[in-house]
């Protein structure tokens, strides 16, 4: 199975290098149609209305979403963990070499932050929002849940300095530990402050979720599994950490990285048990974890009940067969 680990990117060739070499950062093209195309299933899904519902569905939405909307704000944090491409060998974009392990999570942040601040033209409502001016990876737009108006915010960070491996670990190492050292009080606070927290990125086969630079194998160009993620658990450690230490608990966990139901579902679910967790079963393609990610968001923002939210995650074929939701709506 570890060799399969890195068919989490194998979609991101289904489109030909053409369309991304020397546009914005690597891999950022790819983000910006997988976000557009499922932004354009979003347009028609249609949003919930609580007096359509059955009195246990809709008291069990209401619920839900009581804890989350109590203050008057909807607040989203999405941490990009240190998502490198890793093969063994160089990656070429292009005429473009960007060495070993390039970084993927700038292009996503970038494609994301494209896609919040475009117009929305139909139902979705992860679109049509305005940058704040005090803050510049937070992103404000009003939206109406459950016939009440509330402020919604989406926060992003990601996790590479820049987008090459060797500058990461050399020439920008001191900006990669700093970067690093914020992404992991990020996601800490996140998961004792937000209302919801996405994770997206490496699994790190249970050792994520990871904001650091690929531990290797000694000698040799494979990430270390055997030897250290699968032995430290760093990430979850830190993660669990998190949730057992604060004094609020985030209502909703998208861990939209590989096999993340395996890796992290009971240990999450332990530490914070009323907390709603969204997983990926197998080793994936990248594009089902993200559009996932982006069709949950989407769904909070709306305040879907539990047979929308889940079809919001789910709207593609793989979708379909390979993400799910646990505690949510239970």
């Amino acid at each position: 199975m570890k060799s399969l680990v890195m068919g989490l990117f194998l979609s991101v060739f289904f489109i030909s290098s053409a369309s991304w070499a020397g546009r914005g950062y690597l891999y950022e093209a790819n983000f910006n149609h997988m976000g557009d195309s499922y932004l354009d299933r979003l347009e028609s899904m249609p949003t919930d209305q609580l007096s359509s519902l059955a009195n246990d569905k809709r008291n069990i939405c209401i619920h839900r979403y009581r804890g989350i909307l109590d203050d008057g704000v909807l607040d989203i944090r999405i941490a990009l963990g240190y998502f490198d491409w890793t093969t063994g060998n160089n990656v070429y974009a292009g005429h473009t070499n960007y060495g070993l392990s390039p970084s993927m999570d700038l292009g996503a942040y970038s494609a994301l932050k494209r896609l919040l601040l475009t117009p929305c033209y139909g139902k979705a409502r992860f679109c049509g929002f305005r940058q704040d001016p005090k803050n510049s990876y937070r992103f404000l737009r009003e939206v109406q849940i459950h016939g009440n108006k509330y402020n919604a915010r989406v926060e992003i960070h990601f996790s590479s300095a820049t987008e090459y491996l060797n500058a990461n670990l050399v020439d920008y190492r001191t900006e990669q530990k700093q970067r690093t050292q914020f992404m992991e009080n990020y996601f800490a606070r996140a998961l004792q402050e937000a209302d919801a927290v996405f994770y997206f990125g490496h699994s790190r086969n249970g050792g994520g979720p990871d904001f650091a630079p690929p531990i290797f194998i000694p000698g040799r160009n494979k990430v270390n599994y055997d030897g250290y993620y699968e032995v430290q658990r760093p990430g979850l450690k830190k993660m669990i950490s998190a949730l057992n230490n604060g004094s609020k608990k985030t209502a909703v966990i998208g861990l939209m990285s590989c096999a993340s139901r395996d890796h992290f579902l009971s240990r999450v679910r332990a530490a914070a048990p009323k907390t709603g967790v969204i997983t990926s079963m197998d080793v994936l393609n990248v594009d089902e974890v993200y559009t996932a990610m982006i069709g949950g968001a989407d769904a909070l923002l709306r305040g879907q009940c539990q047979r929308s939210f889940y079809q919001q995650l789910r709207m593609t074929h793989n979708n379909q067969k390979f993400i799910t939701m646990d505690g949510m709506f239970e």
